[in-house]
């Protein structure tokens, strides 16, 4: 057993056969699927992995649309928090949390066994929130929109 690191858990993404980078920005291993970008922090414990829901919602009705989707994943979501976190332009993502914690560090089966569980719990939660707001999915979520 070792502790979790970026290397390992990027090891532990190889294995899976996903794609990955890290950024040279904050040292973040990160990982997408459709409509979602995952982010891996290690931790002195452990690790977490946030991810975002690629969807924004400004209307208020869509934000508290929004809100009551999330608190409904929330009461099925084994390990996973979703978040409502409303951004500096007013507009509210979802984000979601998942903390994995060993004060005696993982195996590298362990490793691969927690992100194929992750990953399965959020594909469940993407296609509800995508199937509910098809219309909220930034095309390019990261691109500053032009003022009008």
């Amino acid at each position: 057993m070792q502790p979790a690191t970026q290397e390992r858990i990027e090891a532990a993404l190889d294995a899976l056969e996903l794609q990955y980078f890290r950024s040279s920005e904050d040292g973040l291993t990160r990982t997408a699927f459709p409509s979602i970008m995952c982010f891996f922090e290690v931790k002195d414990i452990g690790f977490k992995i946030t991810s975002q829901w690629l969807g924004t919602a400004k209307m208020n009705a869509d934000k508290s649309n929004l809100r009551l989707s999330i608190n409904e994943l929330n009461r099925s979501l084994p390990l996973v928090r979703a978040h409502p976190i409303q951004r500096e332009d007013g507009a509210l993502v979802a984000l979601f949390e998942a903390p994995f914690f060993s004060s005696d560090g993982f195996s590298d089966e362990q490793l691969q066994s927690m992100l194929q569980f992750y990953f399965s719990i959020m594909h469940y939660a993407v296609e509800a929130l995508d199937e509910n707001f098809a219309h909220l999915k930034d095309k390019h979520p990261y691109k500053q929109e032009k003022e009008q």
